[in-house]
């Protein structure tokens, strides 16, 4: 294969790549360390940064087989790496529904989330990972790593996520104006990430077209 297109692809692709997963770690890390502050952000953006990123390597075989491209002469191994690639974002779609929480404790978390019921004038029930708003028939599931700062939270019903939303919006205004305690393992563990994302991506630029 002509090698511009390797250049293109190793040189040009792979480092927006590391670019885009740069800002994201970078962005969630120092707003976490900046204001001192828990926050909750839509686990749509980790999806859509998913997909940037799986798409080409998923295509990665069919780049290598151009021009003369013959699907049938790709043998096993070509074929397995876009498969798990597809079957981990297929994953990914289901696994990655609802918000996560950033520098969050137990404490603080749960204290957000009362709030907002409170103020929505949502009735709930209170199980060890569900919180039953009796008078809409909805299960939100929370799960909390405290020992990394982070959490998640979702609407079992689709039907209600519009709902979700509210209940986010409430919880980001009472982090926003509370002194809850934070804990910033993960948004220091995602700076960490984003700078040698930023160091990989770099290396890529200067380092592939030396090699071909």
């Amino acid at each position: 294969m002509d090698t511009d297109f390797y250049i293109t692809v190793f040189s040009i692709v792979f480092p927006i790549m590391f670019g885009l997963l740069a800002a994201f770690f970078l962005v969630i890390g120092l707003r976490g360390i900046l204001t001192k502050r828990p926050f909750l952000l839509s686990n749509s953006w980790l999806l859509a940064l998913m997909f940037v990123t799986f798409i080409p390597i998923i295509l990665l075989p069919f780049y290598f087989a151009l021009p003369d491209m013959d699907l049938t002469e790709m043998d096993l191994m070509e074929w397995l790496n876009p498969a798990i690639f597809t079957v981990i974002l297929v994953m990914m779609c289901f696994a990655l529904k609802g918000y996560v929480a950033y520098g969050v404790t137990d404490t603080s978390f749960r204290e957000a989330l009362l709030n907002a019921l409170e103020k929505l004038q949502l009735p709930y029930e209170e199980t060890l990972s569900t919180m039953r708003l009796t008078s809409i028939d909805a299960d939100l599931q929370v799960s909390i790593q405290s020992w990394l700062g982070s959490g998640m939270i979702k609407v079992k019903q689709r039907e209600h996520r519009s709902l979700l939303t509210e209940i986010v919006a409430e919880m980001n205004k009472h982090f926003s104006m509370s002194s809850a305690p934070i804990k910033l393992t993960t948004c220091i563990f995602y700076v960490v990430m984003g700078g040698l994302m930023v160091v990989g991506g770099i290396g890529m630029v200067f380092l592939f077209p030396k090699i071909l």
